[in-house]
């Protein structure tokens, strides 16, 4: 779009593309940009009627009886118009493709093409009345190129025409961005704000009362920035690009875990989804064309082994930085990629208020925004964009030493901790290309990092000994013990022993529940329990683990407790069937989706099988063959011969087996090309 003055008619002419301009009013006095460049379907160039706003007085589009009429302001425009337009009188084959953007000309606040078959003049009047039909987007729409996302200032106040509507009277700030003369730096701009500070959310009670979490603390907030484009030709997906990209975005997880459980380490895991909606003002739509839709979800969870008790707040507050950038390339995923990810911001919080035990505690947080695309008779997509900021992983040791735990205190008891951080950022893409054959997934891992988080060390009394005592214990218990083999200290037996199992009466003077932990690294696990399932082996866990041969069998582990049962070993994989090719040899049953080194596959040879498990020759099984220069293989010729053209007579079997020669056949017979669309072809 360019600026014209009144008298210049050209305006008026048919052309083979034409530039359409969609928008709305931001916020921050900013105008949400969207540039699309349409090619004229064939046989029906383009007329844009916003173009020739200023030569016309009066646009009248008569209901559906299919007439239009333009009154034009000069008898030089309308002459113009009348000698430009009237060649479709000529040939009743011959139309052109009016896109008309008046009040009363279609929908509400939308454009609407129209096929204009013949005109009609009335000098008197200055006015062209036409014989149009209405037609759908969908018919005309197959070849066009699309850039949504950007911005430009909003210098003049646009008038409300629908959530994408038309923006001809914007003025300057319109015609300086289709002519290039803006800042397409800058992006849309969307908040993404989900959850409260403070707000308390349960994650996971444990039915058995050992495990409770809590979400304290957890939300994210910030705002993301989104440009793409879009190229279709014919109906075609040709490119498809969305560019994501966050400003001064963070999350928090502060999480209250509290444990009451045995003294053997328990594993447990818990996630939960606090949140999920649409985002407000992310939505971009060009009516009849494109949509784009997005949400934003939000999950927390927490994987924990525990033994004892303990009480912990404990999380970060994680930013990503503002340079940041995804670019997920949806019709060609593995050019999708993710750059400025390292460097953000993250502060740990750790509060410990008991802890008479030792546990690991790991949580996530991991924000999730999708967005949704729609090309209306060509293409859909999905693509998930999922923030792991980040998961942490915490060790927390109730610790005793007579001279003193952590250095900042005297404290002979306390609680050590040490943690990592590990981010990471994941994409997947879902397209949808309309034929149910062709619905590609794509998933990937483009950003993955861990660092320490450093260690801490709180000053607490976990029952082993006063607290910021200043004396030894009292005499009344010895701080130490001498078990049958090496060294020990005296501590409550609901403490995690490193040393294996407590020997009692080597602690005296102590009440019943302290007895001698031997120093030194736990004895190794003793095997799992094996038992006899009706085939196979198996041994005796917790049917609570995931059982890789299936379903768990009962009483056949004695002695143990309830939930101990017996789970089956996997079977091994069994060895493919086999088949006999006419040509003789070798082959292999198998998915027919999966290439066959020796060619073409062979029905009817895999009995009591799949449809789609046909015969796969072995390579060795090939026949070869002579043609009348160089050597050859013999195969079906549905197959696509890179030497040439097949010969026949040379080869055992039936009619479609025949011979490939393995060399480029002579200058004038049928060669292997590619067509404009990438895929090898035969020509001859």
């Amino acid at each position: 779009l360019q600026r014209r003055e009144k008298g210049d008619f050209s305006r008026l002419e048919p052309g083979s593309q034409t530039q359409l301009i969609y928008g709305r009013p931001g916020d921050d006095g900013q105008l949400l940009f969207a540039n699309m460049t349409l090619y004229a379907p064939s046989g029906l160039p383009i007329v844009l009627m916003e173009r020739f706003e200023g030569l016309t007085s009066a646009v009248d589009c008569k209901g559906d009886d299919g007439a239009m009429s333009l009154t034009f302001t000069s008898k030089g425009a309308y002459d113009y118009a009348l000698k430009i337009w009237s060649y479709i009188n000529e040939d009743d084959t011959q139309q052109f493709l009016m896109i008309a953007n008046h009040d009363g000309c279609g929908p509400a606040d939308e454009r609407q093409p129209y096929k204009v078959s013949s005109v009609t003049e009335d000098s008197a009047d200055l006015t062209i009345s036409m014989q149009t039909s209405v037609t759908e987007w969908s018919e005309v729409a197959g070849s066009y190129d699309l850039d949504f996302g950007r911005i430009i200032p909003q210098a003049n106040k646009l008038k409300p025409r629908g959530f994408w509507g038309d923006i001809t009277n914007v003025g300057k700030d319109v015609l300086d961005a289709a002519t290039g003369k803006f800042d397409d730096t800058k992006s849309v701009t969307f908040g993404v704000n989900v959850g409260s500070p403070g707000q308390k959310t349960e994650i996971y009670k444990d039915q058995k009362g050992r495990f409770s979490l809590d979400c304290v603390d957890c939300y994210v907030s910030g705002n993301w920035q989104v440009q793409g484009r879009i190229v279709v030709d014919n109906f075609i997906l040709q490119d498809l690009t969305l560019s994501v990209s966050p400003s001064n975005f963070k999350a928090k997880l502060e999480l209250e875990a509290t444990v009451t459980a045995s003294k053997s380490p328990t594993p447990l895991q818990a996630s939960k989804e606090i949140f999920t909606a649409p985002i407000p003002g992310a939505g971009i739509a060009v009516p009849g064309i494109f949509k784009l839709g997005a949400t934003v979800s939000y999950e927390v969870g927490t994987s924990v082994t525990i033994a004892g008790t303990a009480t912990a707040r404990f999380g970060l507050e994680a930013g990503l930085p503002n340079n940041a950038i995804v670019v997920a390339n949806i019709n060609n995923p593995s050019q999708s990629s993710a750059t400025g990810w390292n460097g953000g911001s993250l502060t740990p919080t750790f509060k410990v208020t008991k802890l008479d035990a030792s546990i690991t505690l790991a949580a996530f947080s991991q924000p999730k925004i999708s967005f949704g695309i729609e090309l209306i008779k060509v293409a859909t997509a999905d693509v998930a964009l999922t923030m792991k900021l980040p998961e942490i992983s915490s060790t927390l040791s109730a610790t005793y030493d007579p001279n003193g735990v952590c250095p900042s205190s005297k404290s002979v008891t306390g609680v050590k901790l040490e943690n990592k951080a590990t981010e990471s950022l994941s994409l997947q893409i879902d397209l949808d290309l309309g034929d149910s054959d062709n619905k590609p997934t794509w998933s990937k891992t483009l950003v993955e990092f861990s660092q320490p988080l450093g260690d801490a060390c709180f000053p607490i009394d976990t029952g082993l000994g006063p607290a910021d005592s200043t004396t030894p214990p009292p005499s009344t218990g010895s701080a130490t013990c001498k078990p049958p083999s090496g060294d020990g200290i005296c501590q409550k037996d609901s403490i995690a022993c490193s040393g294996g199992a407590y020997i009692s009466g080597l602690c005296p003077d102590t009440a019943a529940d302290i007895r001698c932990c031997p120093s030194g690294p736990a004895p190794a696990p003793s095997a799992p329990k094996t038992c006899k399932p009706p085939s196979g082996n198996g041994i005796c866990q917790k049917d609570s683990i995931a059982c890789p041969g299936g379903a768990y069998i009962s009483n056949l582990c004695p002695d143990t407790a309830a939930d101990i049962r017996c789970c089956p070993s996997a079977p091994a994989p069994s060895a493919p069937k086999t088949c006999i090719p006419p040509s003789g040899g070798s082959g292999i049953c198998q998915k027919d989706s999966i290439a066959c080194p020796g060619g073409a596959y062979i029905s009817n040879l895999c009995p009591d099988t799949a449809a789609d498990i046909r015969c796969c020759p072995s390579a060795a099984s090939t026949p070869t063959c002579k043609p009348p220069s160089g050597n050859g293989i013999c195969q079906n010729d549905s197959i696509t011969c890179p030497g040439g053209a097949y010969v026949s007579g040379l080869c055992p079997g039936g009619d479609e087996i025949r011979c490939c020669p393995t060399k480029p056949a002579p200058v004038g017979s049928c060669k292997m090309r590619r067509d404009r669309f990438g895929k090898r072809i035969v020509a001859c």
